[in-house]
């Protein structure tokens, strides 16, 4: 028997990505404090059934939102792959102005996965450890031991974590830039042990 295909799914379907840009902006601009799918729809101006078509359900949303937020925290899409200082690009992204945005609910949506909301503590988990394997990975390519590299990219991301919130709770900006410098300068100490 042949499948039916949902024409109404069908012509639906190339919004999602707008609808999760929207829902994303809302997020970023109200936190995920009390995050339902009848206040994302109403502030991105959809109907909560378009919502739910699209997500199924306030935890895939929140879990979509805040795999969004991290990419745009901690990685620079359009980065090229030979970017020379691909650390200190991402910082400058994430430290500018609209980058702050991110930053702020990044640094929410971490202190809320301790709290218990499960969607969100897994998809930060999730996401952290793709992250993570992804710096891993490029340390490898800059002459990292394989054995060193996942402690080193933790290591490395605990260090941006840390950052972050000290920018954004004290804003003391000059020490937080010198102590991220500090960090970068040590990474490039070590990478140019391991190209010995």
């Amino acid at each position: 028997m042949e499948e039916r295909v949902d024409g109404r799914k069908l012509r639906f379907q190339h919004r999602r990505g707008e609808v999760l840009a929207a829902a994303t902006e809302h997020a970023l601009d109200q936190g995920l404090d009390g995050l339902s799918l009848r206040k994302v729809a109403q502030s991105v101006g959809v109907s909560h059934a378009t919502l739910v078509h699209h997500f199924a359900s306030r935890d895939r949303l929140v879990a979509e939102i805040v795999e969004r937020v991290l990419a745009e925290t901690l990685a620079v899409p359009d980065l090229p792959r030979d970017e020379p200082d691909p650390l200190r690009a991402i910082w400058r992204r994430a430290t500018g102005e609209s980058g702050r945005r991110h930053v702020r609910l990044f640094v929410a949506i971490t202190g809320q996965a301790m709290y218990g909301d499960a969607a969100i503590g897994e998809a930060v988990a999730a996401s952290m450890r793709q992250r993570t394997e992804l710096i891993a990975a490029g340390l490898v390519e800059h002459g990292c031991p394989e054995s060193e590299a996942l402690p080193v990219a933790t290591s490395l991301m605990a260090c941006l974590r840390g950052l972050f919130v000290d920018l954004l709770t004290c804003g003391d900006e000059q020490r937080v830039h010198a102590a991220f410098e500090d960090a970068v300068s040590e990474l490039e100490n070590r990478v140019a042990r391991w190209r010995g």
